[in-house]
């Protein structure tokens, strides 16, 4: 900025000049320098320090004083406490017990807290029959290979009981996500992604089953580990519900994927997880008692 000769000289609204270093004897720096005794650094005195409050007292724009001391005792202090309430952080939440992370991940299993409720350990059915209208041909005969494969794995490698788990599951994927049948690839690659997600539902599959998931890829021929194939089925079958326990397993319960259908477990699967119900109750009700 330049002044023109005899005309007033103009000066910004706001003069950054006295960031300039000064002179410690300075009197327009009250406050004493680094290193010199009595000079307090507030890093290194944390939350107790007070200094808060800074007053800043200009001339014809430019800076010729400021001062800083506590907030406590000036008109400012109402205003310093508010700020503290808003900036508060609120108490975290209790933990989560035990007892009731295990009947989130129960529910997770079998369709929500009443399928939980009303959970048995009957044995499945016969294997339901495929329904007469399934869209078009095509999807006619995808459904169709898809249910020839299902059977093929069962008869394999598992028993009865495990089929009609398997057919159910293609039924239900079918009704609720007809997309995750008709638009995989191919029907193997279908087929292996139902037989793992129902096989790992109800802990059938290497280490703590007896069906090595290799020998589920070379039967159905499949080019990647079945595993590769089920998100799609476990998406459909679970569609938007919320699950309370996603990524986490509580301690003391099987490794077993979340389907959300109880019909999709077999009884003896079922019977391990209404034991864990009743402990988990038991447990609730120690801590509650009536």
């Amino acid at each position: 900025m330049h002044d023109s000769p005899g005309s007033p000289r103009l000066r910004p609204s706001y003069d950054d000049r006295y960031l300039d270093e000064p002179a410690l004897g300075e009197p327009a720096f009250g406050e004493p320098a680094f290193g010199v005794p009595g000079f307090r650094e507030p890093w290194l005195d944390g939350p107790a320090w007070d200094d808060r409050l800074t007053e800043l007292v200009f001339l014809d724009g430019r800076l010729v004083c400021h001062r800083t001391g506590p907030v406590a005792g000036t008109e400012w202090a109402r205003l310093a406490a508010e700020r503290d309430r808003e900036r508060q952080l609120p108490p975290p939440p209790p933990p989560t017990p035990l007892w009731q992370a295990v009947l989130d991940w129960l529910g997770d299993r079998v369709g929500g807290e009443r399928a939980l409720a009303a959970l048995h350990d009957e044995p499945l059915g016969e294997a339901p029959d495929l329904p007469d209208e399934c869209g078009s041909r095509a999807e006619r005969q995808r459904v169709e290979a898809v249910a020839e494969l299902l059977d093929s794995v069962a008869g394999r490698f598992f028993d009865a009981e495990v089929a009609t788990a398997l057919r159910t599951a293609l039924l239900t994927l079918w009704r609720l996500e007809p997309e995750a049948v008709a638009r995989a690839a191919t029907a193997a690659s279908c087929a292996g992604g139902i037989s793992w997600a129902v096989a790992k539902a109800n802990g059938l599959l290497a280490p703590t089953g007896g069906v090595r998931v290799g020998a589920l890829k070379d039967h159905l021929d499949l080019r990647s580990s079945p595993s590769a194939y089920a998100a799609p089925v476990r998406a459909g079958l679970l569609g938007f519900r919320h699950l309370a326990s996603r990524h986490h397993r509580p301690l003391g319960v099987p490794d077993l994927l979340d389907l959300g259908h109880a019909d999709l477990l077999t009884g003896a699967t079922r019977a391990r997880l209404l034991h864990l119900r009743d402990r988990a109750r038991a447990a609730r009700d120690a801590d509650h008692p009536h």
